[in-house]
């Protein structure tokens, strides 16, 4: 049927093991003893694993802030995210939790103490992250009649907005005359 994956691997058990017997034979104190251990070991790793988070939190929150995906070609924090295969709430949520603790809101005790939902839900209430500059505005669709115009400002969109607004602020009599010639030529059918 197809092509076999040749790296697939299947382990199989060599010894069979009634999982009821297992602790049958085990005296009291030895199953305490190994739950104990198991705990122990268990507390080790959520504690190593939330260091690890805190240390993502504040990598994605540098690279964020000096926008240092570009050095790889990302034109975008997304693009940079979806090849780590990170999702944007997580990741926001971790830069998040570094904001708070770059201002002092919380430590890497509080952390660990409360994990990292909570530690979120604790930040939810005060405005930690600090908001983007793209949102603040409202994003406009251009439809241009020629190619060329649209080759020029698609190369920069950016400084398209700046002319924009320097028109708009700086000379906006003129404006208010190609807007009057552009009603005259739609009154006329041209």
């Amino acid at each position: 049927m197809g092509i076999k994956n040749k790296n697939k691997m299947i382990i199989g058990r060599r010894v069979k093991v009634n999982e009821d017997n297992l602790f049958v034979k085990l005296p009291e104190d030895s199953r305490k003893e190994e739950y104990l251990r198991l705990k122990d070991r268990l507390k080790s790793l959520v504690v190593d694993d939330i260091y690890n988070k805190i240390e993502t939190a504040k990598i994605l929150s540098l690279i964020n802030e000096k926008k240092l995906y570009i050095f790889d070609g990302y034109k975008s924090f997304y693009g940079f995210l979806a090849d780590f295969k990170i999702a944007k709430s997580q990741a926001y949520k971790y830069i998040k939790i570094a904001s708070g603790m770059e201002q002092g809101v919380i430590d890497y005790d509080f952390i660990i103490n409360n994990g990292i939902e909570n530690t979120i839900k604790k930040l939810g209430s005060k405005n930690i992250v600090k908001k983007s500059k793209h949102n603040l505005t409202k994003q406009l669709c251009f439809e241009f009649k020629s190619q060329d115009s649209y080759d020029f400002y698609k190369r920069d969109t950016k400084f398209m907005c700046f002319v924009l607004d320097e028109l708009f602020i700086n000379n906006k009599e003129y404006l208010e005359n190609l807007h009057k010639k552009y009603e005259h030529k739609l009154q006329k059918g041209i």
